[in-house]
């Protein structure tokens, strides 16, 4: 959602680990949750699949990095 703090955080540790990323809010994209059966933000969706739900740590973003 627009009002989490913890974004601009997660974006630099995206952009440090080099993966190409695209923010989606919520209140714009209702058919995530839908689509999801989402209840708690955020989220991490790569490649249309759900990978992790809350905030992950940054042993999380050097994974990802890793398998693409």
């Amino acid at each position: 959602t627009k009002t989490r703090n913890h974004r601009p955080l997660r974006e630099k540790e995206l952009q440090g680990a080099g993966l190409t990323y695209e923010v989606k809010y919520f209140e714009e994209h209702p058919e995530i949750i839908e689509e999801f059966k989402l209840t708690t933000s955020p989220l991490l969706i790569v490649d249309g699949k759900l990978v992790s739900k809350g905030l992950p740590d940054h042993s999380e973003i050097l994974d990802l990095k890793s398998r693409t």
